[in-house]
């Protein structure tokens, strides 16, 4: 499986503070089945700004740790961006950092709310040749609110400009019932991409997909879930061809239930 947000990464925002923390949970990832971990520090989210060098000399000296501690696991570079008014000017000055450095940006909303103008953002990446990757938004409270906000912006992308990705803890009940049930609906509609650990810590919200991918699996079956897991993270950060999709499901009229 490959774990496309993760803040794996020692010493640079609120994951682990140490190396040692940083192994243990790579040993954590190994063991459950993960085999490459893109690092998305948090930035510019009001407490932690990592700039793009500091990340990829701490990503190359991580894998040469696990070289040399013979673990068979990848990590790649990226960033966990906070979606700020000075969004476009960050990006233009190349202060952000792609996932693995491709085409795709793991962004956030505020946990309350959704930025004004999201949408002409989303107009903006696209026209540039950029794609979105929106970290959990099922734990957003607006969209919480009025998830249909969500699904329409999913409904008119057919390039798959806008890709969602959800946390494992949202799926396990973890994160609360208002995001559990968010991540189920939105499961439902076939309005996910990519399940993620978001991990923090080896035991506080830890690098563990499988429990995850069990939930998921009941819900939608094993081959979208595992395109969930596999094919999707690949095909955005390594560049191969994205899977056949399922499209969103469209939310039926009143009437369309009495046919």
């Amino acid at each position: 499986m490959i774990d496309l947000h993760s803040h794996i990464l020692a010493g640079v925002d609120d994951g682990p503070s140490r190396t040692d923390e940083s192994l243990r949970m790579c040993r954590m990832a190994v063991g459950d089945g993960i085999r490459c971990v893109v690092a998305t520090p948090h930035s510019f989210n009001g407490d932690h700004v990592t700039d793009p060098d500091t990340i990829l000399a701490r990503v190359a000296d991580l894998n040469l740790r696990l070289q040399s501690e013979k673990l068979p696991l990848k990590i790649l570079p990226g960033m966990e961006i906070r979606i700020v008014p000075e969004f476009v000017e960050l990006l233009s000055a190349g202060r952000l950092l792609s996932l693995n450095q491709g085409k795709y940006f793991l962004l956030e909303f505020h946990p309350a709310h959704v930025p004004a103008g999201f949408d002409r953002l989303l107009k903006f990446m696209r026209a540039r040749g950029h794609g979105v990757v929106l970290a959990h938004p099922e734990k957003n409270l607006q969209i919480q609110d009025n998830i249909q906000q969500l699904i329409s912006w999913l409904e008119t992308d057919e390039t798959w400009d806008l890709l969602v990705q959800i946390s494992a803890d949202s799926l396990t009940g973890e994160a609360g019932k208002q995001a559990y049930n968010a991540a189920r609906l939105l499961l439902n509609r076939s309005c996910v991409h990519v399940i993620a650990s978001d991990a923090h810590a080896a035991e506080y919200r830890p690098p563990i997909l499988s429990k995850a991918v069990e939930i998921a699996s009941d819900l939608v079956g094993s081959a979208r879930t595992n395109q969930m897991v596999r094919d999707v993270p690949a095909a955005i950060v390594y560049g191969t061809p994205f899977p056949v999709l399922e499209p969103v499901v469209k939310r039926r009229k009143w009437w369309q239930f009495l046919s």
